[in-house]
Protein backbone atom coordinates (compact mmCIF):
# COMPACT_ATOMS: atom_id res chain seq x y z
CA UNK A 1 0.00 0.00 0.00
CA UNK A 2 1.31 3.08 -1.18
CA UNK A 3 1.44 6.65 1.11
CA UNK A 4 1.94 9.88 0.18
CA UNK A 5 3.17 13.13 2.21
CA UNK A 6 3.58 16.78 0.98
CA UNK A 7 5.43 18.72 3.44
CA UNK A 8 7.02 22.10 3.58
CA UNK A 9 10.99 21.96 3.71
CA UNK A 10 13.17 24.80 5.25
CA UNK A 11 16.51 25.48 3.19
CA UNK A 12 19.55 26.71 4.34
CA UNK A 13 18.42 29.99 3.05
CA UNK A 14 14.91 30.08 4.69
CA UNK A 15 13.08 29.14 1.75
CA UNK A 16 10.28 26.82 1.88
CA UNK A 17 10.55 24.07 -0.49
CA UNK A 18 7.05 21.58 -1.64
CA UNK A 19 8.64 18.17 -1.10
CA UNK A 20 6.64 15.53 -1.89
CA UNK A 21 7.41 11.61 -1.52
CA UNK A 22 5.46 8.64 -2.17
CA UNK A 23 6.70 5.35 0.12
CA UNK A 24 5.33 1.85 0.56
CA UNK A 25 4.76 1.13 4.44
CA UNK A 26 7.94 -1.30 4.43
CA UNK A 27 10.25 0.69 2.04
CA UNK A 28 13.72 -0.14 2.99
CA UNK A 29 15.54 2.56 0.53
CA UNK A 30 14.63 6.28 -0.69
CA UNK A 31 15.62 7.89 -4.12
CA UNK A 32 15.57 11.69 -4.00
CA UNK A 33 15.51 12.70 -7.34
CA UNK A 34 17.07 16.39 -8.76
CA UNK A 35 15.20 17.93 -11.60
CA UNK A 36 16.19 19.28 -15.55
CA UNK A 37 16.55 22.68 -16.08
CA UNK A 38 13.42 24.86 -16.44
CA UNK A 39 10.29 24.96 -14.11
CA UNK A 40 9.13 21.41 -12.71
CA UNK A 41 7.12 20.81 -10.00
CA UNK A 42 7.16 17.69 -8.08
CA UNK A 43 3.99 16.03 -10.01
CA UNK A 44 5.32 17.43 -13.40
CA UNK A 45 1.67 17.19 -14.36
CA UNK A 46 1.67 17.72 -18.49
CA UNK A 47 -0.27 17.93 -21.72
CA UNK A 48 1.03 16.08 -24.92
CA UNK A 49 -0.17 15.35 -28.24
CA UNK A 50 -4.20 15.32 -26.60
CA UNK A 51 -3.15 13.21 -23.96
CA UNK A 52 -2.88 14.69 -19.96
CA UNK A 53 -0.14 13.13 -17.50
CA UNK A 54 1.77 13.34 -14.42
CA UNK A 55 5.24 12.50 -15.51
CA UNK A 56 6.73 11.48 -12.41
CA UNK A 57 3.56 8.66 -11.60
CA UNK A 58 5.59 6.30 -13.83
CA UNK A 59 8.46 6.36 -11.59
CA UNK A 60 6.49 6.79 -8.53
CA UNK A 61 4.80 3.46 -9.33
CA UNK A 62 7.71 1.47 -11.03
CA UNK A 63 10.00 2.47 -8.05
CA UNK A 64 7.11 1.75 -5.53
CA UNK A 65 6.37 -2.16 -7.04
CA UNK A 66 10.28 -2.67 -6.31
CA UNK A 67 9.84 -1.19 -2.48
CA UNK A 68 11.32 1.78 -2.37
CA UNK A 69 10.35 5.27 -2.27
CA UNK A 70 10.53 8.11 -4.36
CA UNK A 71 10.87 11.97 -3.45
CA UNK A 72 11.28 15.01 -5.39
CA UNK A 73 10.20 18.66 -4.89
CA UNK A 74 8.95 22.12 -6.72
CA UNK A 75 12.07 23.65 -8.40
CA UNK A 76 12.12 27.00 -6.04
CA UNK A 77 9.69 29.65 -7.75
CA UNK A 78 7.50 27.29 -9.60
CA UNK A 79 3.90 25.88 -8.21
CA UNK A 80 0.96 23.92 -9.84
CA UNK A 81 -1.16 25.59 -12.05
CA UNK A 82 -4.82 24.38 -13.64
CA UNK A 83 -2.51 26.27 -17.35
CA UNK A 84 -2.19 23.71 -20.00
CA UNK A 85 0.19 22.42 -21.71
CA UNK A 86 2.85 22.46 -18.74
CA UNK A 87 0.60 23.34 -15.45
CA UNK A 88 2.56 25.43 -13.84
CA UNK A 89 3.31 28.97 -12.34
CA UNK A 90 6.53 30.55 -12.41
CA UNK A 91 7.10 33.44 -9.17
CA UNK A 92 9.78 35.37 -11.27
CA UNK A 93 11.28 36.44 -8.26
CA UNK A 94 11.58 33.42 -6.25
CA UNK A 95 13.10 31.69 -9.18
CA UNK A 96 15.56 34.24 -10.32
CA UNK A 97 16.94 32.21 -6.92
CA UNK A 98 16.90 28.83 -9.17
CA UNK A 99 21.02 28.10 -9.45
CA UNK A 100 23.60 25.71 -9.19
CA UNK A 101 24.31 26.75 -5.56
CA UNK A 102 21.05 26.65 -3.98
CA UNK A 103 20.05 23.02 -6.23
CA UNK A 104 23.11 21.69 -4.59
CA UNK A 105 21.88 22.79 -1.22
CA UNK A 106 18.33 21.96 -1.73
CA UNK A 107 19.36 18.23 -2.38
CA UNK A 108 21.21 18.04 0.80
CA UNK A 109 18.90 19.69 2.78
CA UNK A 110 15.91 17.33 1.26
CA UNK A 111 18.07 14.43 1.92
CA UNK A 112 19.21 15.80 5.69
CA UNK A 113 14.87 16.10 6.10
CA UNK A 114 14.44 12.58 4.77
CA UNK A 115 16.96 10.61 6.56
CA UNK A 116 15.21 12.17 10.01
CA UNK A 117 12.13 10.55 9.21
CA UNK A 118 11.50 7.79 11.49
CA UNK A 119 10.32 5.49 8.80
CA UNK A 120 13.31 6.28 6.60
CA UNK A 121 16.09 6.42 9.21
CA UNK A 122 17.67 3.43 8.46
CA UNK A 123 16.83 3.72 5.04
CA UNK A 124 19.20 3.26 1.86
CA UNK A 125 19.69 6.33 -0.18
CA UNK A 126 20.12 6.72 -3.26
CA UNK A 127 20.24 10.44 -4.98
CA UNK A 128 18.64 10.23 -8.97
CA UNK A 129 18.79 13.40 -11.10
CA UNK A 130 18.18 14.00 -14.98
CA UNK A 131 19.84 16.34 -17.45
CA UNK A 132 20.70 19.22 -14.74
CA UNK A 133 20.08 17.14 -12.33
CA UNK A 134 22.32 14.57 -13.04
CA UNK A 135 25.03 17.25 -13.44
CA UNK A 136 24.47 18.68 -10.08
CA UNK A 137 24.13 15.87 -8.14
CA UNK A 138 27.66 14.71 -7.84
CA UNK A 139 28.34 18.16 -6.53
CA UNK A 140 26.21 17.50 -3.86
CA UNK A 141 27.34 14.17 -2.99
CA UNK A 142 30.98 15.48 -2.20
CA UNK A 143 29.06 16.84 0.68
CA UNK A 144 27.27 13.43 1.71
CA UNK A 145 28.76 10.73 3.92
CA UNK A 146 25.11 9.13 4.13
CA UNK A 147 24.24 8.46 0.64
CA UNK A 148 24.58 4.53 -0.76
CA UNK A 149 24.55 5.28 -4.38
CA UNK A 150 23.68 7.28 -7.47
CA UNK A 151 22.00 6.73 -10.54
CA UNK A 152 22.70 9.86 -13.64
CA UNK A 153 20.19 9.77 -16.65
CA UNK A 154 21.36 12.10 -19.55
CA UNK A 155 24.46 13.02 -17.65
CA UNK A 156 26.36 16.07 -19.13
CA UNK A 157 29.79 15.54 -18.66
CA UNK A 158 31.13 18.66 -20.07
CA UNK A 159 30.92 22.49 -18.55
CA UNK A 160 27.59 23.96 -19.11
CA UNK A 161 29.26 26.53 -21.71
CA UNK A 162 30.74 24.04 -23.49
CA UNK A 163 27.23 21.63 -24.02
CA UNK A 164 24.94 24.81 -24.65
CA UNK A 165 28.09 25.99 -27.70
CA UNK A 166 27.81 22.28 -29.04
CA UNK A 167 23.51 23.31 -29.22
CA UNK A 168 23.94 26.49 -30.82
CA UNK A 169 26.74 25.27 -32.95
CA UNK A 170 24.39 22.60 -34.69
CA UNK A 171 25.41 19.76 -32.75
CA UNK A 172 21.52 19.48 -31.39
CA UNK A 173 20.51 19.92 -34.92
CA UNK A 174 22.43 17.26 -36.37
CA UNK A 175 21.11 14.28 -33.85
CA UNK A 176 18.31 14.78 -34.49
CA UNK A 177 18.21 14.91 -38.56
CA UNK A 178 19.84 11.81 -38.53
CA UNK A 179 17.33 10.46 -36.69
CA UNK A 180 14.71 12.00 -39.09
CA UNK A 181 16.20 10.76 -42.01
CA UNK A 182 17.43 7.30 -40.61
CA UNK A 183 21.47 8.28 -41.15
CA UNK A 184 22.88 7.70 -37.69
CA UNK A 185 26.08 6.13 -38.89
CA UNK A 186 27.58 7.86 -41.34
CA UNK A 187 26.86 11.06 -39.62
CA UNK A 188 25.47 13.30 -42.42
CA UNK A 189 22.44 13.40 -44.90
CA UNK A 190 22.42 13.69 -48.98
CA UNK A 191 20.15 14.40 -50.63
CA UNK A 192 19.17 10.95 -51.72
CA UNK A 193 18.02 10.55 -48.28
CA UNK A 194 15.97 14.00 -47.74
CA UNK A 195 14.09 13.00 -51.19
CA UNK A 196 13.90 9.02 -50.19
CA UNK A 197 12.53 10.74 -46.55
CA UNK A 198 12.84 6.83 -45.30
CA UNK A 199 10.75 7.43 -42.04
CA UNK A 200 8.61 9.67 -43.91
CA UNK A 201 8.51 12.57 -41.49
CA UNK A 202 9.20 15.93 -43.96
CA UNK A 203 5.87 16.41 -44.55
CA UNK A 204 4.88 17.52 -40.81
CA UNK A 205 8.21 18.81 -39.95
CA UNK A 206 9.59 19.87 -43.52
CA UNK A 207 6.83 21.03 -45.26
CA UNK A 208 7.90 23.20 -48.53
CA UNK A 209 10.96 23.01 -47.12
CA UNK A 210 13.83 21.50 -50.35
CA UNK A 211 17.21 20.33 -49.85
CA UNK A 212 19.12 23.24 -50.86
CA UNK A 213 17.06 25.31 -48.38
CA UNK A 214 18.77 23.76 -45.58
CA UNK A 215 22.31 23.24 -47.50
CA UNK A 216 23.82 26.55 -46.36
CA UNK A 217 27.35 25.81 -47.67
CA UNK A 218 26.37 24.07 -50.75
CA UNK A 219 28.62 21.12 -50.19
CA UNK A 220 25.93 18.59 -51.36
CA UNK A 221 25.02 17.12 -47.44
CA UNK A 222 23.87 18.32 -44.28
CA UNK A 223 26.30 18.14 -41.87
CA UNK A 224 27.04 20.15 -38.32
CA UNK A 225 28.15 22.97 -39.50
CA UNK A 226 25.04 23.93 -41.55
CA UNK A 227 23.10 24.06 -39.02
CA UNK A 228 25.92 26.65 -36.75
CA UNK A 229 26.05 29.01 -40.01
CA UNK A 230 21.68 28.33 -39.55
CA UNK A 231 21.99 29.48 -35.69
CA UNK A 232 25.50 31.53 -35.79
CA UNK A 233 23.33 34.84 -35.07
CA UNK A 234 20.95 33.17 -32.69
CA UNK A 235 24.06 32.02 -30.34
CA UNK A 236 25.52 35.10 -30.20
CA UNK A 237 22.55 36.52 -28.91
CA UNK A 238 22.08 34.11 -26.44
CA UNK A 239 25.47 34.71 -24.86
CA UNK A 240 25.16 38.35 -24.98
CA UNK A 241 22.09 38.09 -23.12
CA UNK A 242 23.79 35.82 -20.82
CA UNK A 243 26.80 38.32 -20.68
CA UNK A 244 24.17 41.25 -20.21
CA UNK A 245 22.20 39.73 -17.40
CA UNK A 246 19.23 40.33 -19.88
CA UNK A 247 16.88 37.63 -18.19
CA UNK A 248 14.21 38.95 -20.38
CA UNK A 249 15.87 38.21 -23.31
CA UNK A 250 16.52 34.63 -22.17
CA UNK A 251 12.43 34.50 -20.97
CA UNK A 252 11.16 35.49 -24.16
CA UNK A 253 13.46 33.59 -27.27
CA UNK A 254 14.84 30.68 -25.16
CA UNK A 255 13.20 27.74 -25.27
CA UNK A 256 13.69 26.72 -21.52
CA UNK A 257 13.61 29.15 -18.86
CA UNK A 258 16.59 30.14 -17.21
CA UNK A 259 18.67 33.27 -16.21
CA UNK A 260 21.66 34.84 -16.48
CA UNK A 261 22.76 33.95 -12.82
CA UNK A 262 22.42 30.06 -13.55
CA UNK A 263 23.96 29.96 -16.80
CA UNK A 264 27.22 32.09 -14.97
CA UNK A 265 27.04 30.05 -12.03
CA UNK A 266 26.88 26.75 -14.42
CA UNK A 267 29.73 28.37 -16.13
CA UNK A 268 31.94 28.54 -12.97
CA UNK A 269 31.49 24.76 -11.63
CA UNK A 270 34.88 23.50 -10.85
CA UNK A 271 35.36 20.41 -13.15
CA UNK A 272 33.23 17.56 -13.35
CA UNK A 273 35.71 14.80 -14.20
CA UNK A 274 37.58 16.05 -10.74
CA UNK A 275 34.62 15.36 -9.08
CA UNK A 276 33.72 12.36 -10.01
CA UNK A 277 37.37 10.87 -9.70
CA UNK A 278 36.66 11.80 -5.97
CA UNK A 279 33.69 9.81 -5.52
CA UNK A 280 33.59 6.18 -4.09
CA UNK A 281 30.10 5.29 -4.15
CA UNK A 282 28.58 3.77 -6.97
CA UNK A 283 27.21 5.31 -9.68
CA UNK A 284 25.26 4.42 -12.63
CA UNK A 285 25.27 6.79 -15.68
CA UNK A 286 22.29 5.84 -18.25
CA UNK A 287 22.53 7.46 -22.18
CA UNK A 288 20.49 7.36 -24.60
CA UNK A 289 22.58 7.47 -28.41
CA UNK A 290 19.90 9.98 -29.78
CA UNK A 291 20.11 12.55 -26.84
CA UNK A 292 20.34 16.01 -28.76
CA UNK A 293 21.11 17.97 -25.30
CA UNK A 294 23.93 15.95 -24.70
CA UNK A 295 26.92 14.56 -27.16
CA UNK A 296 26.90 11.09 -27.01
CA UNK A 297 30.91 11.31 -26.97
CA UNK A 298 30.80 12.46 -23.66
CA UNK A 299 30.19 8.74 -22.65
CA UNK A 300 34.07 8.27 -24.96
CA UNK A 301 35.29 10.32 -22.69
CA UNK A 302 34.07 9.28 -19.37
CA UNK A 303 35.34 5.03 -19.92
CA UNK A 304 38.41 6.84 -21.03
CA UNK A 305 38.97 8.37 -17.50
CA UNK A 306 37.36 5.39 -15.76
CA UNK A 307 40.35 3.53 -17.23
CA UNK A 308 42.78 5.91 -16.64
CA UNK A 309 41.68 5.97 -13.21
CA UNK A 310 41.34 2.32 -12.59
CA UNK A 311 38.18 2.90 -10.70
CA UNK A 312 35.26 0.42 -10.40
CA UNK A 313 32.75 2.41 -9.40
CA UNK A 314 31.46 3.80 -12.30
CA UNK A 315 28.75 1.67 -14.66
CA UNK A 316 27.77 2.90 -17.67
CA UNK A 317 24.30 2.05 -19.94
CA UNK A 318 24.54 3.06 -23.22
CA UNK A 319 20.69 3.15 -24.94
CA UNK A 320 20.28 2.91 -29.04
CA UNK A 321 17.46 5.14 -30.64
CA UNK A 322 17.12 6.88 -27.45
CA UNK A 323 16.54 10.75 -26.70
CA UNK A 324 17.16 12.72 -23.92
CA UNK A 325 14.28 11.72 -22.05
CA UNK A 326 14.92 8.14 -22.42
CA UNK A 327 11.89 7.63 -24.81
CA UNK A 328 9.42 8.35 -21.92
CA UNK A 329 7.09 9.88 -24.33
CA UNK A 330 6.52 6.27 -25.69
CA UNK A 331 4.97 5.15 -22.37
CA UNK A 332 3.14 7.95 -22.38
CA UNK A 333 1.67 7.13 -26.84
CA UNK A 334 2.14 3.22 -25.82
CA UNK A 335 1.54 2.01 -22.96
CA UNK A 336 4.90 0.37 -23.32
CA UNK A 337 7.85 1.12 -20.95
CA UNK A 338 10.79 2.15 -23.13
CA UNK A 339 14.17 0.15 -22.28
CA UNK A 340 16.42 2.63 -21.05
CA UNK A 341 13.76 3.30 -18.24
CA UNK A 342 13.65 -0.02 -17.35
CA UNK A 343 16.98 -0.39 -16.81
CA UNK A 344 16.83 2.02 -14.18
CA UNK A 345 14.05 0.74 -12.08
CA UNK A 346 15.57 -2.99 -12.78
CA UNK A 347 19.22 -1.50 -11.64
CA UNK A 348 18.09 0.32 -8.84
CA UNK A 349 16.14 -2.59 -7.76
CA UNK A 350 18.69 -4.87 -7.49
CA UNK A 351 21.44 -2.41 -6.37
CA UNK A 352 19.13 -1.73 -3.05
CA UNK A 353 18.82 -5.28 -2.96
CA UNK A 354 22.83 -5.64 -2.64
CA UNK A 355 24.20 -3.12 -0.71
Amino acid sequence: MKQTKIIQVQTHDNYSLDVKIDYPVNSESVIIFCHGSGANTYDNHREIAGKEFNYFDLFVDEFGKRNIAFCRWNTRGCRISDVPPDFVSVNIEEYANYCPSTSIQDIITVKDYIKKLPQFKNSKILLMGISEGATLIPYAMTQCDDVDGLLLLSFSYENMRDTLDWQLSGGSSMVNMCKYFDCRKKGFIEKTDFVLDKLGIRSSLFPDVEFEDLDIDKDGKLTQNDFALQLADYKKQVFQAIEDNDDEWLRNNYSVQITAKWCKEHFALPDIATIMRSLNVPIYIFQGEDDANIPIADIDKIRGDLKKWRKSNLHIFVFPKHDHDLNYLQYILTGNIPHGLQSVFDIAHSFCKTV
